[in-house]
Order: C-alpha cells, then sequence, then structure tokens
C-alpha cells in the first residue's frame, strides 16, 4: 500500500462515515421494522379469515345462512352478532332471521337482558332506526 492510497482515504472520510452511520440506523431498527411487520401480517390474516368464515356461513341456504348474510349486509361486529344470537334463541330459535323483521324482539329482550339492556336498545336503534 502506497502514500497515495492513504491520501485518497483521508480525503473521503466524511463520506464513509456517513455510509457507515446510515447503514446502522438499519441495523439499529430492524427488530422494530420486523415486529410491525409481524404485527400487519397477523392483524390481516385474522381479518380474511373473519370475513371468510363469515361468507362461508352467509353462503348457506338455510335460516342461519340467512341471519350471517343480513349481518353481513348491516356489517355488525361478531359481538353484535352474539347479542342477536341471543335474543333470536330467545324468542323464535329455529328463525334467527326474524331479530332483522320484528322490532318487538329486541324491544322485549331488553327488558330481560339486564345489564346488556343499553347495547339491546342500541342495536335496536342501529337496526331499526328509531
Amino acid at each position: 500500500m502506497n502514500i497515495e492510497f492513504w491520501f485518497l482515504l483521508a480525503g473521503h472520510t466524511n463520506e464513509i462515515s456517513r455510509a457507515f452511520r446510515n447503514r446502522s440506523l438499519l441495523q439499529e431498527n430492524w427488530m422494530l421494522i420486523s415486529a410491525t411487520i409481524v404485527i400487519v401480517m397477523v392483524w390481516l390474516t385474522l381479518y380474511l379469515w373473519e370475513n371468510m368464515q363469515l361468507q362461508r356461513k352467509a353462503s348457506s341456504d338455510t335460516p342461519q345462512g340467512l341471519f350471517y348474510d343480513l349481518c353481513k349486509t348491516h356489517r355488525l361486529s361478531r359481538t353484535d352478532i352474539s347479542y342477536l344470537l341471543k335474543a333470536s334463541a330467545a324468542h323464535c330459535e329455529e328463525q334467527p332471521v326474524m331479530v332483522f323483521i320484528d322490532p318487538v324482539i329486541l324491544s322485549s329482550y331488553v327488558n330481560q337482558a339486564g345489564t346488556d339492556a343499553r347495547y339491546y336498545e342500541l342495536l335496536e336503534e342501529r337496526l331499526f332506526q328509531k
């Protein structure tokens, strides 16, 4: 190695140190980037799985399938669906769709619901636009 190489190297130390600094920034944050990618992938998988389950349930030609199809149409959450299933099981077990047709079913279940009465009232308002 001759002296010209060392002089050439000495003249470019700022660029070399800047390149190493940028590289270390990625090395320090690889854990954060990886965790973000994993969280997004898990969320996407769960979202697609839930939609697939609702489509599968809604596609069957049964009263239950029609119920899930109406739930999907109204964009109800899983919690909303479980509350509607409880109300329909108490009043019209064979035809859970009746919850969407007859507002009296939800109104009568509000009185029996106890602590969940307010949630049923909100559901009734949402479904029947009272």
